[in-house]
């Protein structure tokens, strides 16, 4: 196994009763530190509440003091759980889960994210949709490839690999970062959806398999139409018949407006990918 991956994160959004601490990204990010032999972090992202000005008094400031206790308690158990389930896997964690508001813990995250190897995460929602901040601030903002974990988990040392190729700079980018894993599998599938734009002008996939060969990638190159023009569901329905165990692929944009930042493939596989998917920018 190539080993490359020396700093692992893990983004765990718990629900706030602290319920299903331990899921499938813990788990897939303790059995991929393990196969790494990688130093593996696991952030508690739990925000803390403020007092609104416009309601600052002695009872607002009393409920808002005991919620941000609870918080802080849930935050240890969580921290505690997923650390025993690392350790499970014969890794040592490292839990950080420092007391902040919303805004300066995605500031935190992407901090710490940019001296990190990659960036895992749960692809189900978390508390007020903190999943998906911290995935656009590693994504846009931390300089690192993530893998987004589905809730039916994953194997950490994927066999068998679909890169979803549009000959994009983004796509080379995320063929790049995951070489290693690349480098692992026992089978490699290019694959290239027509039918949604013009890829006549794009880096070819057959070029592709050319690059990868010269690392000791022995690719196929597979070629679809997508189905009813949805490229998301081709791509899905091509993982299961494959029995591909991770998909890797560039995250499209379309304008810097976060509003409106993914590109459809990019959001439809974010939420509905049947197996973890690794994405760079």
């Amino acid at each position: 196994m190539t080993l490359a991956f020396k700093s692992i994160l893990v983004g765990l959004v718990p629900a706030l009763d602290g319920v299903g601490a331990a899921g499938p990204a813990v788990r897939f990010g303790a059995g991929f530190a393990a196969r790494q032999q990688a130093k593996l972090t696991i952030h508690v992202f739990v925000p803390q509440l403020v007092v609104p000005y416009t309601v600052i008094g002695d009872v607002a400031t009393s409920l808002v003091g005991d919620e941000n206790r609870r918080r802080r308690e849930v935050a240890a158990a969580v921290g505690a759980s997923a650390r025993q389930v690392a350790g499970e896997a014969g890794v040592d964690a490292a839990i950080d889960a420092p007391d902040r508001v919303f805004d300066g813990l995605v500031e935190h995250f992407g901090r710490l994210a940019r001296v990190r190897d990659v960036a895992i995460f749960d692809a189900g929602d978390g508390v007020l949709g903190s999943n998906r901040h911290l995935i656009e601030e590693t994504l846009f903002n931390g300089g690192r490839p993530i893998i987004v974990v589905p809730k039916e988990g994953g194997n950490p040392a994927p066999q068998r690999v679909s890169i979803a190729w549009d000959g994009s700079a983004r796509s080379a980018r995320a063929v790049a970062d995951a070489l290693p894993l690349l480098k692992g599998a026992q089978s490699v599938s290019v694959v290239v959806v027509g039918g949604e734009k013009d890829l006549s002008k794009a880096a070819s996939g057959a070029d592709l398999l050319g690059n990868l060969s010269l690392h000791g990638v022995a690719a196929e190159l597979v070629l679809l139409e997508a189905e009813g023009g949805d490229v998301a569901a081709t791509l899905r329905e091509h993982v299961r018949t494959a029995g591909s165990e991770l998909i890797v692929m560039g995250a499209f944009v379309h304008s810097r407006f976060r509003q409106a930042v993914l590109g459809g493939v990019t959001n439809s596989l974010l939420e509905t990918s049947p197996v973890p998917l690794f994405q760079s920018y």
